[in-house]
């Protein structure tokens, strides 16, 4: 059976403030052309902010931190 979504075939890590995340989904956004989607779980015991650092790593590279509001 072919999955219904395009998704990526080199593992895919995030980290959400510092924890390693659960990742559920990565791969072409459907309905748009080369967008690519990542979806994460914030890891539990997370404390809420505002600013909360978010990093992604892909065949070995790393993106630079970026932010995200945790409640």
């Amino acid at each position: 059976m072919v999955p219904p979504l395009s998704v990526v075939d080199r593992p895919v890590k995030v980290r959400i403030g510092g924890q390693d995340s659960a990742v559920s989904f990565s791969g072409l956004t459907p309905g748009y052309a080369g967008l690519y989607q990542i979806n994460a779980v914030v890891p539990a015991g997370i404390a809420a902010g505002n600013s909360v650092p978010v990093i992604v790593e892909v065949d070995g590279q790393t993106s630079p931190p970026v932010t995200m509001a945790v409640r």
